[in-house]
């Protein structure tokens, strides 16, 4: 288990908050490249590009606070002569990252299913859309656009489930970031003498 009490070391409480603001910063990256684009979203080639951007930007973002702390547990367990940490520390965080963001896609399915929001007739796509950026511009290449724009009623029941699935990579991403981290793979050191 983590050790809260050893000076250098962050508690488990603390890198889970670390790792949900860099989920939350790459969902607004996303988001705003998605919408810096809007006068060329009609083209589907666009589309495709800012989905395998979005996808990029955002599991580097995942990668890199794993990456952070790895290495920072390297020094400090070399330093400090400590134990190692857990090592699947950073993927039990993922998976709670995760959790948290298949939250807005139920919320998006029970919507689609009832039609309903917290008993508002309501539809909360586009909300949906701001709050899921890594998704948003795959969500404008899946759900056709209606007569009003695109709509709930438009959307394929699956398509949660493919949103949740973009967001499934979060516990791996964040798990070979720090495996990175702490064997040192990035080092330049070791590149050069190799």
């Amino acid at each position: 288990m983590e050790q809260f009490g050893t000076p250098g070391r962050k508690s488990f409480i603390k890198l889970l908050l670390i790792g949900f603001l860099y989920m939350l910063l790459g969902n607004v990256l996303c988001t705003i490249m998605t919408l810096s684009t809007a006068p060329f979203i009609g083209m589907d080639i666009i589309k495709v590009v800012v989905v395998i951007l979005a996808f990029i930007i955002f599991y580097s973002l995942m990668f890199t606070v794993g990456y952070k702390d790895g290495d920072r547990e390297q020094n400090f367990v070399r330093l400090h002569k400590a134990e190692p940490p857990d090592s699947y520390k950073w993927l039990k965080i993922g998976i709670i990252l995760t959790l948290v963001m298949f939250i807005p896609s139920v919320l998006l399915l029970i919507n689609k299913l009832t039609g309903t929001f917290l008993f508002l007739d309501m539809d909360i796509l586009p909300y949906y859309r701001f709050a899921d950026g890594l998704v948003y511009a795959l969500s404008l290449m899946l759900i056709p656009d209606g007569k009003e724009g695109n709509t709930i009623e438009q959307m394929n029941v699956v398509l949660p489930f493919i949103f949740m699935l973009c967001y499934s990579l979060i516990p791996v991403a964040t798990h070979f970031g720090y495996y990175f981290g702490y064997t040192q793979k990035f080092d330049s050191d070791k590149i050069m003498y190799k």
